[in-house]
């Protein structure tokens, strides 16, 4: 299936396809929605404890940081939460895999989960500096964070979505994205 026309638009072949997949996650979070409350309620009313278990990366316990992304225009930078996942290595070290979102491919498709790049830290240097935690205060939802430190990554990184050529790099926990650099 050809998917990108010259100037950067889509065929209408992939349009379909991913409004075809937009409605069946909307269904599968509809399902599990009613299937969370569904073991709440029965929780509450028998007193027996009941549990739904499912891969969720966006769990409150995961350790976080906050990347500053740059903009060529400073009154344009902004700040995201992204979610570390650790994982246990062969070795007594960990990895952990680096969850952030794609500006580029966000502006394209409007679409969090379209955007999303995972940074392997088995895959690419990275650093976790975690002497800077910090608790971290969004001003705008009022959500408080606490922060595993910062991060560095020692080369540039890039999304990997179709037709998506953002390069990146994270120095102390600022995103320097592809307009930095003469790529």
């Amino acid at each position: 299936m050809g998917t990108f026309v010259k100037g950067g638009t889509t065929t209408s072949a992939w349009d379909k396809y991913k409004a075809r997949q937009y409605k069946q996650s909307d269904a599968h979070r509809r399902h599990q929605d009613r299937q969370r409350d569904a073991v709440k309620a029965a929780s509450r009313s028998s007193g027996v404890r009941a549990a739904l278990h499912s891969m969720q990366l966006s769990r409150p316990d995961n350790p976080r940081v906050c990347l500053l992304y740059k903009a060529r225009d400073s009154a344009l930078d902004r700040q995201s939460i992204c979610e570390l996942v650790r994982t246990p290595t062969d070795q007594d070290e960990q990895a952990f895999t680096l969850v952030l979102v794609c500006p580029k491919c966000l502006e394209r498709t409007g679409r969090q989960d379209d955007a999303q790049i995972m940074v392997n830290s088995m895959n690419k240097r990275m650093w976790l500096d975690e002497s800077k935690r910090a608790l971290w205060v969004d001003q705008e939802s009022g959500m408080s964070y606490m922060l595993a430190g910062t991060i560095t990554t020692g080369e540039l990184c890039h999304c990997t979505a179709l037709g998506c050529d953002w390069k990146f790099r994270i120095d102390d926990s600022v995103l320097y994205g592809s307009h930095h650099y003469n790529l």
